[in-house]
């Protein structure tokens, strides 16, 4: 009995969509154009990053040449306009590690870490821990121990690679130990000689053994 109805009612539901569309045709039509220029947008956006990373791509490497000629000052002010010019790339990230690497070359200590300390917050997260890690070497350098190895803590925190995070956590406990900071040392080192797998086991009982008897150097 009910099968003779249905088609009158779902003509009443055309009817009743047919005169909803008609009723809300200006907000069904801006929100059909809200859509379109989104998707426009979003294509614009992506077009317009892979541009920006290409030309940052191009002017890294154009200031690399500079400094593989060995010509220092013209490196650091072409490596710093890549930098400042494409932040947030993988380019700039590269740039940025060359740029610190090119001033420790120079003993410009303080300054490549604070080129490091610009590049760090929008890099790529797969640069992030060589970023931290080269900022380490630079507070080695000017022995400053603490802030080595906090840097080299942060770069263990972020790199996926177990590997890398263990030689991480032994360079920043060698620099906790530099410092004198001897229970922060021993407890990294504690850890790393849990896992025997792992090939700096043997140097973290050892270096156990030492932080027990005298103050560590690297």
């Amino acid at each position: 009995m009910t099968a003779p109805n249905t088609p009158v009612r779902r003509a009443a539901d055309d009817e009743s969509l047919t005169e909803w569309v008609t009723v809300h045709k200006r907000e069904v039509t801006w929100t059909v154009v809200a859509v379109a220029v989104i998707a426009g947008g979003l294509w614009f956006y992506e077009r317009s990053q892979s541009i920006k990373a290409q030309r940052a791509e191009t002017a890294y490497f154009q200031a690399r040449q500079a400094s593989a000629a060995g010509n220092l000052p013209l490196a650091v002010s072409d490596l710093q306009k890549v930098v400042t010019r494409y932040e947030g790339t993988r380019a700039g990230a590269q740039a940025a590690l060359t740029l610190a690497q090119a001033l420790y070359d120079q003993k410009k200590f303080k300054e490549g870490i604070e080129a490091l300390r610009k590049a760090e917050g929008k890099a790529p997260d797969d640069f992030k821990p060589a970023i931290h890690s080269v900022e380490a070497v630079g507070h080695e350098e000017l022995k400053d121990y603490t802030a080595a190895a906090q840097q080299y803590e942060e770069a263990a925190k972020l790199t996926p690679y177990p590997a890398d995070k263990a030689q991480y956590q032994a360079d920043a406990a060698r620099n906790y130990g530099a410092a004198g900071k001897t229970d922060q040392a021993k407890a990294i080192w504690t850890e790393l000689a849990k896992d025997e797998t792992s090939p700096l086991a043997a140097e973290a009982r050892v270096r156990l053994g030492e932080l027990s008897a005298k103050p560590m150097s690297i």
